[in-house]
């Protein structure tokens, strides 16, 4: 596990302690890892995008408590800034340090903190 992962799921930890959310299971590809929480309402993506030196946070949409895996339609996942309305922070790309990277990720755990219990509370809304 590298740095990035590892600040994720410390960062992220609230998702399962506080929310019932699953364990995430962390998937490698060429230039990300995700990181997927599933609860019996939602499933929560977090990206972490090596090539932009950002994070990104996806909300995607359960069908009888599991994933909508085929296609993956813009109606079955949504980016966190777009379910709250405000303009999405973007990083410096290949610019970006990796202290700014980390800090990154740290803002969009509290920024998915702050709003998801609203969020939760609204599931129905978020995919209409």
């Amino acid at each position: 596990m590298n740095l990035f992962s590892s600040i994720t799921e410390e960062s992220f930890s609230y998702l399962v302690n506080d929310f019932g959310f699953s364990e995430p299971v962390a998937t490698d590809g060429s230039w990300k890892t995700t990181f997927l929480y599933v609860n019996d309402q939602i499933g929560i993506e977090i990206e972490l995008n090596y090539r932009d030196m950002d994070t990104f946070i996806f909300m995607k949409k359960l069908k009888n408590e599991e994933l909508i895996l085929d296609d993956e339609s813009e109606a079955d996942r949504k980016q966190l800034e777009d379910i709250i309305n405000i303009e999405p922070i973007k990083s410096n790309g290949n610019n970006t340090t990796i202290q700014q990277f980390e800090k990154g990720i740290l803002n969009k755990a509290a920024l998915l903190q702050h709003n998801l219990g609203q969020i939760l509370n609204k599931r129905e809304k978020v995919f209409s």
